[in-house]
């Protein structure tokens, strides 16, 4: 084995190394966390302009073969723990992934990612650091926050060396976690249209290389969930393909270059108070053109399954159904790919029905590119949307269009945050810059 991988590295030229695309702390639990990272032949991206050209990509970030090496400790303690070298590959664009667990709960942990290269003269070395803390045991009392974001095409940022505005706006915060609900980036917009699966790569490597982003995922643990953007293209579904791009290439980049657990669909607690789902929206979903009825349905039968008897089983006083689309709305006419419209209609009333039932239930969705707060007129139900991730994403409504379920209604990108405590759970609609422009609070149904 050390003789096979000695003949890979010699094989492939070393000019540099670093961790381009920084590390990313993903699926935090009280006692485990995943780890990522992708090896690359400099410590960040060449190329800077604004523009992209196919024969000069911007912000390029070439991967590099690597053994490489992930060491876990607590930040007050001296046990370190680490797991096995790994080669990271060009078959997976150079990005690893590790778990790991028997960690304590509420802890601060130290990360350190190293990468080096046998030469026959010297080592090259690369190592990077990140600090997280667990999450608290469910029988902690201590308040807890979070954000949450959507919709952050690359050619729509709004600071162009840096990346979105939101994440330094999202660090003064301080998150104990974040969640990316879902078109986390672009295959179907130009610039360049990702319809293989080595353009795919390149609008990941691109995004995750910005100083803006490298720098809060080093620090927030992060839930990333896709949609239909980051799986393939608009509105997908299972079986279809984009040029070259199929769907199994779509579900392999997703689990190459994001950290998550075994299910696509999970559930995390986080202290007392809070406990949040997060589902699986495109693995199981029926074709839109079909007949809506008990059949169609974008969760299907095992997930159903799964969600009625973990909110049923959960003590916690607010419990957030965090949705990559829709669940109340209202939305727009033209959609039929979620719970808030017609083209699933049968499953979204199901699904309202079980959350409003549900105590502390409510919902926190992405996808839409206009911030909000609604109510469903029929159960009551409370929905949350964050909006995109820049101003100049917010389209696809109209601010003079206030519907009677809208309790807030804003056409401008943002993010949202959470903090829960005792008997109170406050969720805040940011902008860009961070500056609350809506705030509710929420409280505990008594026993």
């Amino acid at each position: 084995m050390r003789i096979l991988i000695a003949l890979l590295l010699a094989a492939q030229p070393v000019l540099a190394l670093g961790f381009a695309n920084g590390l990313k702390i993903g699926e935090v639990t009280p006692t485990s966390v995943r780890i990522w990272t992708r090896t690359t032949e400099a410590t960040e991206a060449s190329n800077r302009v604004a523009a992209y050209s196919p024969d000069a990509p911007n912000w390029v970030v070439p991967g590099q073969m690597a053994l490489t090496q992930f060491t876990i400790q607590e930040i007050d303690g001296s046990a370190r723990h680490s797991s096995e070298l790994k080669l990271t590959t060009k078959e997976d664009d150079y990005c690893l992934q590790y778990s790991f667990t028997n960690l304590k709960p509420a802890t601060a942990y130290q990360i350190e990612a190293r990468a080096f290269v046998p030469d026959t003269q010297k080592e090259v070395l690369a190592t990077q650091t990140v600090r997280f803390t667990t999450a608290p045991p469910a029988s902690a009392e201590e308040s807890v926050s979070f954000t949450v974001s959507t919709c952050q095409e690359f050619n729509l940022r709004d600071d162009i060396e840096n990346g979105h505005r939101i994440y330094a706006s999202m660090l003064q915060v301080s998150p104990d976690f974040f969640i990316q609900t879902g078109d986390t980036l672009y295959y179907d917009r130009r610039n360049p249209f990702a319809k293989d699966i080595a353009t795919a790569r390149y609008k990941w490597n691109r995004f995750y290389a910005l100083p803006n982003l490298r720098t809060f995922h080093n620090q927030v643990p992060t839930y990333w969930m896709h949609d239909d953007h980051d799986m393939l293209k608009n509105d997908c579904w299972p079986g279809q393909s984009y040029g070259d791009l199929t769907w199994d290439d779509g579900v392999k980049l997703w689990k190459e270059q994001i950290p998550q657990s075994k299910l696509p669909y999970r559930t995390f607690r986080w202290g007392k108070n809070l406990q949040i789902w997060l589902p699986e929206g495109r693995y199981y979903r029926s074709r839109n053109q079909m007949e809506d009825g008990p059949e169609k349905s974008i969760l299907g039968k095992e997930q159903w399954e799964w969600l009625e008897k973990s909110m049923k089983e959960s003590d916690a006083p607010f419990k957030a159904y965090v949705s990559a689309t829709p669940v109340v709305g209202p939305d727009r006419k033209n959609k039929k790919d979620n719970h808030a419209n017609e083209g699933f209609a049968y499953e979204g009333e199901k699904l309202r029905r079980l959350l409003s039932t549900t105590p502390g239930a409510f919902v926190i969705n992405g996808d839409r590119h206009w911030q909000y707060h609604s109510i469903d007129k029929e159960t009551g139900l409370a929905e949350f949307g964050c909006g995109p991730a820049s101003d100049s994403h917010a389209q696809g409504w109209s601010q003079k269009d206030q519907r009677p379920e809208h309790e807030f209604l804003r056409v401008a990108g943002g993010f949202l945050s959470g903090e829960a405590t005792s008997n109170q759970l406050s969720i805040t609609i940011h902008d860009v810059e961070g500056t609350p422009v809506f705030t509710k609070t929420l409280y505990a149904e008594e026993d």
